[in-house]
């Protein structure tokens, strides 16, 4: 009778369940770095913007629709459409302010976003501070469609013709928002009841 005892499974075991620990920090770092280049991106929408709308204004069509960047310039605008450069100055300032206001939730949801996936990167899962990112997430996705809203109402009463901003895009940003706010909220409530169990060992 052997007295040898395998364990070679339950190694297995742990081994399969170490490896995703392992891959989350990488992956997480990825996704920190991904949202570090799209609040870049965002700051460069912004600039390139104004750039466009203050200094090439003639190249832009504008109509009920929205408005279109055309390189190079058409000799006139086809029925329906007026070019930026013809709108008055306030009509094009309320356009760069309408995309400064719409773009600043992005901002913050990439940048709560990156600091999530921070706190993973460094091996914080379950803490407060992640609900607390999670939870600002929610809210300036749910602010996002709000302040699309009242940005574009600035720019029709000052001259604007875009009146393209109830897209279904911002309903589901609406409802995302919710959800996840939602799911931070049950994070914090997960991370007070692990902290009153301690508190009792």
């Amino acid at each position: 009778m052997s007295n040898v005892v395998e364990f070679s499974p339950f190694e297995d075991v742990a081994v399969e369940r170490t490896a995703p620990h392992k891959r989350l920090p990488q992956l997480s770092r990825i996704l920190a770095w991904m949202f570090t280049a799209m609040m870049g991106l965002c700051a460069a929408w912004v600039v390139a913007s104004f750039v466009v709308i203050f200094f090439f204004a003639d190249h832009v069509l504008m109509n009920a629709a929205g408005a279109t960047v055309t390189f190079p310039r058409p000799p006139s605008p086809v029925a329906g459409q007026v070019f930026l450069s013809a709108q008055p100055v306030i009509t094009r300032v309320a356009g760069f302010v309408d995309i400064v206001i719409a773009m600043v939730p992005i901002l913050f949801v990439c940048w709560h976003l990156r600091g999530l996936f921070g706190l993973y990167a460094r091996g914080v899962v379950f803490a407060r501070q992640n609900a607390a990112h999670l939870k600002r997430v929610g809210l300036w996705l749910i602010v996002w469609p709000v302040a699309k809203f009242g940005a574009n109402m600035l720019f029709q009463l000052a001259g604007g013709t875009d009146k393209a901003w109830a897209q279904m895009m911002f309903v589901y940003a609406l409802i995302l928002g919710l959800i996840v706010f939602v799911i931070a909220q049950v994070m914090e409530f997960g991370h007070e009841i692990e902290q009153e169990k301690d508190s009792f060992i």
